[in-house]
C-alpha cells in the first residue's frame, strides 16, 4: 500500500473518536483516572480536612476554586473557621465521568447545626473544585427539620435493574423537566413522576406531612395545584454529577422570587400568600433519584441568597435564558 495512503488511513483512525463526539463536547470519550470509590475516599478526606480545620490533610490542587453559598472565596475561610463537627451518615454521590462528588448532611458550628450540602471536582488525582451550600438557621421562613430525625432514603444508593436505567442525557432532561415544572407554577406539570414521589428539603419532608404537604400530599398533586407560583425563574441551572447506574443526578441553580405580588390563588381557589415581602432567590444542591424515567426522590438543601446572586461555577449558554449547562461541559 502506498505510503500516503497508509498516512490517511493512520489519521483517520486516530481521528475517529474525537470525530465521532457530540456538538459541544470536548471529546468523545473521557477517560476515567479516579473511580466511585476513589471519589467517595477524596470526599472523606475532604470532610475530615473541613473537621480539622487543617486543609493540608486533603489532596487539593496548587489552585483551588472554592465557594461557600455562591460567594468565592480562599480555601480555610467561611464554614472552615467556624465548624466543630459533622454527622456521620451522609448522603454520598459520585460520577467517575465528570470526576465529580457530592456530600449531604449536618455541620455543627459552635453546637449550632447547619445543613451542609457540598460538590467537589477532582482532576489528575486532586480537588480542584469545592462548592458548598451551607443552611443555617437564621430565623426566615424556610423548612428546617428536626436534626435528630434528619435521614437519606437508601434508594440513593441502589443499583437500578437494567431495564430501569436510563441515559445521561434523558436523566438530565427529566431533572430539568422539574425544574420547567416548578418554574412559573401554575398547574402544568413537564416531568414525569413516580406515584410515591417524595422530597425532602433541608430535613424536612414537603410532600408528606405538615407545610406545604398540608396543602397537598405529593410530588405531582402540589404542582397541579400551582403551590409553587412565586418561583419566577429557576435560573443557571448546572447538572455537574450523574449517576445513571443508580439513575441520581445533582442539580445546582437558583429559584428567583420577585414577589411582585403579595397572594396568589391555587388552582382549587384557595389563597395563598407570599413568605416574605422583598425580591430573593434561593440557593440549593438538589439530587434526584430517577427510576423507569420517573422521578421517584428529591432531596435539596438550600438557602437565602441576594436576588438575582450568581454562581461563580455557572457558565453561561448563549442564547438560552435559563442557562442549562451542557454535559459535555462539565469537565
Amino acid at each position: 500500500m502506498k505510503p500516503v495512503l497508509l498516512g490517511l488511513l493512520a489519521a483517520a483512525v486516530l481521528a475517529g473518536p474525537a470525530a465521532a463526539q457530540a456538538p459541544g463536547q470536548a471529546s468523545a470519550w473521557t477517560p476515567v483516572t479516579c473511580d466511585r470509590a476513589c471519589l467517595i475516599g477524596d470526599l472523606h478526606a475532604y470532610m475530615a480536612a473541613l473537621v480539622a480545620k487543617d486543609p493540608s490533610r486533603a489532596p487539593f490542587a496548587p489552585h483551588v476554586r472554592f465557594t461557600e453559598n455562591n460567594v468565592e472565596m480562599p480555601l480555610g475561610e467561611g464554614l472552615w473557621g467556624s465548624i466543630g463537627s459533622a454527622s456521620k451518615d451522609a448522603l454520598e454521590l459520585a460520577d467517575p465521568l465528570t470526576g465529580q462528588a457530592a456530600w449531604f448532611g449536618l455541620v455543627y458550628e459552635h453546637g449550632e447545626p447547619a445543613y451542609y450540602a457540598m460538590r467537589l471536582k477532582v482532576e489528575d488525582r486532586r480537588i480542584t473544585e469545592v462548592e458548598t451550600v451551607v443552611d443555617r438557621q437564621t430565623g426566615l421562613p424556610a423548612p428546617f427539620g428536626d436534626v435528630s430525625k434528619y435521614a437519606h432514603d437508601p434508594a440513593f444508593n441502589e443499583v437500578l435493574p437494567v431495564e430501569q436505567r436510563r441515559s445521561r442525557q434523558r436523566l438530565m432532561a427529566v431533572a430539568d423537566s422539574y425544574f420547567d415544572t416548578v418554574e412559573l407554577n401554575d398547574g402544568t406539570v413537564f416531568a414525569p413522576f413516580d406515584p410515591d414521589c417524595g422530597r425532602t428539603e433541608n430535613g424536612i419532608s414537603t410532600t408528606s406531612g405538615g407545610g406545604a404537604a398540608a396543602i397537598a400530599q405529593g410530588c405531582e398533586a402540589q404542582f397541579r395545584l400551582g403551590i409553587y407560583r412565586i418561583n419566577k425563574r429557576i435560573r443557571e441551572r448546572r447538572y455537574p454529577l450523574i449517576d445513571d447506574e443508580r439513575g441520581v443526578v445533582l442539580a445546582t441553580g437558583f429559584f428567583d422570587h420577585d414577589n411582585a405580588f403579595d397572594s396568589y390563588q391555587l388552582n382549587d381557589g384557595r389563597t395563598m400568600k407570599t413568605a416574605l415581602k422583598w425580591p430573593n432567590s434561593i440557593t440549593l444542591m438538589e439530587a434526584f433519584k430517577i427510576r423507569d424515567g420517573k422521578i421517584y426522590r428529591i432531596e435539596a438543601i438550600f438557602t437565602y441568597a441576594p436576588y438575582f446572586m450568581h454562581n461563580p461555577f455557572h457558565v453561561p449558554v448563549p442564547g438560552a435564558p435559563n442557562a442549562v449547562q451542557p454535559l459535555g461541559s462539565v469537565r
